[in-house]
């Protein structure tokens, strides 16, 4: 049974549809989005759900300044926004059943006459103890 991010409300159902989902809009959120016309970043409520809901890890603003003392004067800002692991979420939606991408595969080598050596072994087995 899918549960709720919200008890009572059916429309945030979580289930692996539901994760599926958000991980595609996640994998295909375009960072353009975060910036304006002029390339500078937008208020933090301005961006998208998508970025503001675990895309971004982090922003640091520093502010930047020159001269000493009272001719100190703010020059401008230094803007760093963290971004979490895009390519974590491609892999965890290869992973999903209905894609499949990185399904694993488990080979083991050395088995080929296993049967074969055991029938034989416990043949011996069986004289030896007679």
């Amino acid at each position: 049974m899918p549960r709720r991010v919200n008890e009572g409300d059916e429309r945030e159902a979580v289930d692996a549809g539901w994760l599926l989902r958000r991980l595609v809009d996640e994998a295909s959120a375009d960072i353009a989005d975060l910036y304006d016309g002029e390339g500078q970043l937008k208020p933090i409520a301005e961006w998208p759900e998508v970025w503001r809901c675990g895309l971004v890890q982090g922003v640091e603003i520093e502010e930047r300044f020159e001269g000493r003392g009272n001719a100190r004067e703010q020059v401008g800002f230094v803007k760093k926004v963290r971004l979490s692991d895009r390519l974590k979420r491609l892999e965890l939606i290869g992973k999903h059943i209905g894609v499949k991408a990185f399904e694993e595969t488990v080979r083991v080598k050395g088995l080929e006459g296993l049967g074969e050596r055991l029938a034989r072994a416990a043949k011996r087995l069986a004289e030896d103890g007679e």
